[in-house]
């Protein structure tokens, strides 16, 4: 089946991430009222009338006043996408009016004439309809009135796309591909998180996908390390912090795996987060982790381990998800023994629970390590979804208690019966005992011996009591 590229491109703050949520009927881009939100395209794949589209959500372009790094990489990237694209839908604010930055933009878009609609946006009742003609002047024959906020007009521009879309495999001449705007219709407003249970089983279905998690503060290296497993430069990068605002999400196979990876916004204390987007961005992080199955967690060499580090990665042992502590920056350490060491001592003090953890050294930038680290994270899958026999896990238990038996309680000994596996992903086990008041050092004690009997590294373990005989021996 033919997929088609639709771009949704244009100034900062036109409502360009309101109509790409709005067109895929969700909350996948965050938006909010400041300037420069989304600094990353964001694809999503999704369908008109069986129409199989790839809907592509960009940043802002300033094609007046390009001053600065961040938006000359923007605007590299965003012509690349252009170029590559079945239908351009260029959005201009209604409210504002037309800015230089748009008539620019209108001029550099013209080479694609055939292929662009001009969306006029915050169309939200028929007054405003009144400055749909000022637009107009822009040349662009395909024009569209429509409110991405509060969905009008969104159903007839559907139709449209769908529409010029198809006429691409008809061999129409451009005059032929030119619509007509009607009549727009109000449609109600529909919330469908990106990661909500919903859409769940789009990032789970497919057991041989690997959905894997960059997490970490901010300007440790996250996009970095995804523009070198992507091999191009996906994700915009630079050495200022907050450059990533959006998960940014990718379909690759990385040394022939399959993955699903997704960069994070930089996570910094809660005391240091500012009010608004930054706000969204922690919150979509920590969505993506609460739906990953292996978190890679990015660490600063020189503040590795600090609150904010541990309070991530408790976060992760509490979802349940596989956990990879990963160096970056390593060609630059000059002491790498040295400090090898230092960061094993403060992973047995810090992460008692994870037992013997992977950490990587890698360097995201010169390309170091990471077959190591891609190792690493298929083998966490590995033991995630780990499964094990009843027989085996009762005769590790008897060998166990016998080395070490449970602890005395009231001037009892406590009696460990049975043990089960109830599930998987991440391995979860219960063991039928005499009293459900265990010691967390023997509990620890138990949850380390699984851990190296049965070779669960780099996943969180639960290990529950139930106060009963064996249930398989008969009274």
């Amino acid at each position: 089946m033919t997929q088609y590229n639709v771009l949704i491109t244009g100034r900062s703050n036109v409502g360009k991430s309101t109509l790409f949520n709005r067109l895929l009927n969700s909350t996948n881009s965050i938006t909010n009222n400041n300037p420069g939100t989304t600094r990353d395209y964001k694809s999503y794949d999704f369908y008109i009338n069986n129409l199989s589209i790839r809907l592509y959500d960009t940043a802002g372009c300033d094609l007046i006043s390009p001053n600065n790094f961040l938006q000359k990489e923007i605007m590299s990237l965003n012509e690349k996408l252009i170029i590559n694209s079945d239908l351009i839908l260029f959005v201009v604010d209604s409210k504002i009016g037309l800015t230089n930055n748009d008539i620019e933009f209108a001029n550099y878009l013209r080479k694609f004439h055939s292929k662009t609609f001009l969306i006029s946006n915050k169309h939200d009742n028929k007054k405003s309809l009144l400055s749909f003609w000022e637009p107009l002047s822009l040349g662009i024959e395909c024009s569209f009135p429509i409110s991405a906020f509060h969905g009008l007009g969104i159903e007839d521009l559907k139709k449209e796309i769908s529409f010029f879309l198809n006429s691409k495999n008809l061999n129409l001449k451009d005059d032929e591909k030119n619509v007509v705007c009607k009549n727009y219709k109000r449609k109600s407003n529909v919330s469908d998180p990106y990661l909500s249970e919903n859409n769940l089983d789009e990032l789970t279905s497919d057991k041989e996908l690997v959905k894997l998690a960059i997490v970490g503060r901010p300007n440790v290296g996250k996009s970095t390390l995804l523009n070198t497993i992507t091999n191009e430069n996906r994700v915009l990068t630079s050495q200022k912090s907050g450059t990533t605002t959006d998960p940014i999400l990718v379909n690759l196979n990385w040394l022939g795996e399959n993955f699903k990876i997704i960069d994070t916004a930089g996570m910094r204390r809660p005391s240091k987060i500012t009010k608004g987007l930054e706000e969204l961005s922690v919150d979509k992080s920590i969505e993506v982790i609460k739906f990953s199955e292996v978190v890679i967690m990015l660490l600063d060499t020189e503040n590795a381990f600090d609150t904010q580090d541990l309070k991530i990665i408790n976060l992760i042992e509490k979802e349940g998800r596989c956990l990879i502590l990963v160096i970056n920056k390593w060609d630059l350490e000059k002491n790498k023994k040295e400090k090898i060491n230092i960061l094993k001592d403060k992973i047995k003090l810090s992460l008692p629970q994870f037992g013997d953890i992977s950490l990587v050294a890698i360097s995201a930038l010169k390309n170091k390590g990471l077959d190591k680290l891609k190792l690493a994270i298929v083998s966490a899958k590995e033991n995630w979804n780990k499964r094990f026999t009843t027989a085996k896990l009762n005769n590790w238990l008897s060998i166990k208690t016998a080395q070490h038996p449970p602890p005395m309680l009231n001037g009892k000994r406590l009696k460990l019966r049975y043990i089960t596996q109830i599930k998987s992903r991440p391995p979860n086990f219960l063991i039928f005992s005499s009293s459900l008041d265990i010691p967390n050092n023997y509990r620890r004690f138990l949850i380390n011996g699984l851990r190296d009997q049965f070779d669960l590294k780099n996943v969180p373990i639960r290990l529950g009591f139930r106060v009963g005989k064996n249930p398989y021996v008969k009274n």
